[in-house]
């Protein structure tokens, strides 16, 4: 396995940074995008174990940070409290573009190695959700596994969001990262302004490729029954709920990453043979 990592642009000079991961081998291969949830990146927890597990089973494996995910010169860990806050679903769609624009025109790195009518996806929690929402307009897309993923992008509720507009940030109490962040009033803003474009449900309903929904029955961040709703609405001769037992949303590890736990293993397998079964020929 060969790992290289190199940053795709904006024309704004916004950087979405990347790793891919190939096999041996000539190819080619299909394309697994990797892609995290909120507060996540590239190099967060479990993303680089599950890349490399992936790759290893014979799959090209392009992981990413979000441009404005708050990863500078540390590369595990959001520092960039000034970008974090600059973050929005408005920046993350433009994000999700490039790589999308980047890979189907024959850009990418290796793209000789990849077969470009076959790619899947692998997303956590908003993640996963994020690739339903690219399916409906990607053809070239053709299978979804989806980590703990949300049926919806408005997680807010009225009080929250009527201090959001006054005071013209969200603070980020409790969350994952040592460093205090918050989102500026542009994430509320792109939240109401993208309300079709991130209607979750609406995009499951209307695909028709393999969609794994895999989901921890512990999950507190992202309760179980959103992964049934999702299930419910999405086509049923070709999706799937896998339920984990014992376990959460991160499938009980952590960051930084020291082993693979049970749970983690079990949703891994489980991917792999997804991968396989609706990638491969």
């Amino acid at each position: 396995m060969h790992e290289e990592n190199f940053p795709l642009r904006h024309f704004d000079s916004l950087e979405v940074q990347c790793t891919l991961r190939q096999p041996g081998g000539e190819g080619p291969f299909p394309l697994v995008i990797v892609a995290p949830g909120f507060l996540g990146f590239k190099d967060w927890g479990f993303f680089p174990y599950v890349s490399e597990r992936i790759c290893q089973a014979g799959f090209l494996v392009l992981t990413f940070s979000h441009s404005l995910c708050g990863v500078a010169d540390n590369l595990f860990e959001i520092t960039d409290q000034e970008a974090f806050a600059r973050n929005s679903t408005s920046q993350e769609l433009k994000d999700w573009d490039l790589i999308l624009d980047t890979i189907l025109s024959g850009r990418l790195h290796q793209a000789r190695r990849s077969k470009l009518n076959r790619v899947g996806i692998v997303g956590h929690s908003r993640g996963g959700s994020y690739a339903i929402l690219m399916a409906r307009k990607t053809p070239q897309i053709q299978s979804i596994v989806a980590w703990g993923a949300i049926e919806t992008f408005h997680r807010y509720g009225a009080e929250s969001v009527k201090q959001w507009r006054a005071t013209g940030s969200l603070p980020l109490e409790g969350k994952s990262s040592r460093t205090p962040l918050k989102l500026g009033i542009q994430a509320l803003d792109a939240l109401e302004r993208n309300y079709e474009r991130l209607d979750v449900m609406a995009a499951v309903r209307s695909v028709n490729i393999p969609i794994l929904l895999l989901h921890g029955r512990e999950d507190r961040r992202v309760p179980l029954a959103e992964g049934k709703h999702l299930l419910q609405a999405a086509n049923p001769y070709f999706s799937q709920l896998y339920i984990i037992e014992a376990a959460g949303h991160s499938f009980r590890t952590s960051h930084p990453f020291t082993a693979p736990s049970l749970p983690l293993s079990e949703a891994v397998t489980k991917t792999v043979s997804w991968l396989e079964r609706t990638l491969t020929p």
